[in-house]
């Protein structure tokens, strides 16, 4: 069989078997497929922001980072503070901690600070809107923090309290090197929090935020926003992450090395 023979095979044999499993397997095409084909359209029709191969932070892309396996965005956060090196991380939105220690672990000169509602009842006080996913989220159990608790790297990790839309940031002003947020994902909530972010972060900072572009209020307020920022939004592609950072990190490459990567 000729190579084209074959590719035509492949094709035939996918479509065949996609269009049997979109019967008996809906509940991974609704899901899965068409949900994952939706969220690489808005990646891809995005504006304003920018997609980075992970081996255009050359800083980045080689890192040997200790952490969990469950999520690979924790790692890429860990790499880039060692890039700049981090002195000072400021993370919206602790949940169980583990972004919080993979950063504490990996940056044995980084200090560590996250924010999060002190209990379940918070939830009724909170100053704007969530979405539905969100309010579902703050329902489960309520484990805050349990990742580093105990952990040699715990004495380098500030655990702070509170709705970070009415929350005091002002003592962290131009003191963070890098921002991660992470906290409620409604478009009133990222606006907020991408503009605390400003005033903390240090000259050559980054900023990065979690759960691009798959979450509306995420997707929706990043966009608007990257015609504002003082330098580029970058999605860095295969993790939910965009970073925006004037600190000299990003080697892009061309359309034809990219095309060389893709056909590899």
């Amino acid at each position: 069989m000729s190579r084209q023979d074959r590719q035509t095979a492949i094709v035939r044999d996918t479509l065949i078997g996609a269009t049997r499993n979109a019967f008996s397997k809906r509940g991974e095409l609704r899901y899965h497929v068409i949900r994952d084909a939706w969220t690489l359209t808005k990646r891809f029709g995005s504006r304003g922001i920018e997609n980075l191969e992970l081996r255009e932070l050359p800083a980045v892309h080689d890192a040997v980072i200790e952490g969990y396996i469950d999520d690979p965005n924790r790692a890429v956060l860990a790499a880039l503070c060692r890039a700049l090196p981090a002195k000072a991380f400021f993370e919206i939105g602790t949940n169980r901690g583990r972004t919080a220690w993979t950063v504490a672990r990996n940056n044995p000169d980084c200090h560590v600070y996250t924010l999060d509602l002190p209990a379940q009842e918070s939830l009724g006080e909170i100053k704007l809107d969530l979405n539905q996913s969100d309010r579902d989220f703050f329902v489960q159990d309520w484990d805050r923090g349990d990742a580093y608790e105990g952990t040699p790297e715990e004495a380098r990790i500030t655990t702070l309290l509170g709705d970070s839309a009415t929350f005091d940031f002002s003592p962290y002003h131009g003191q963070i090197d890098v921002v991660f947020i992470d906290g409620a994902h409604t478009h009133a909530y990222v606006e907020n929090d991408t503009r605390q972010a400003l005033q903390m972060l240090r000259p050559g900072g980054i900023i990065a935020w979690d759960d691009y572009p798959a979450i509306p209020g995420v997707y929706g307020y990043l966009n608007e926003v990257a015609e504002t920022m003082a330098h580029p939004m970058y999605h860095i592609l295969d993790t939910r992450l965009v970073i925006c950072t004037g600190a000299d990190l990003i080697k892009r490459l061309s359309a034809a090395d990219q095309g060389r990567q893709y056909s590899a």
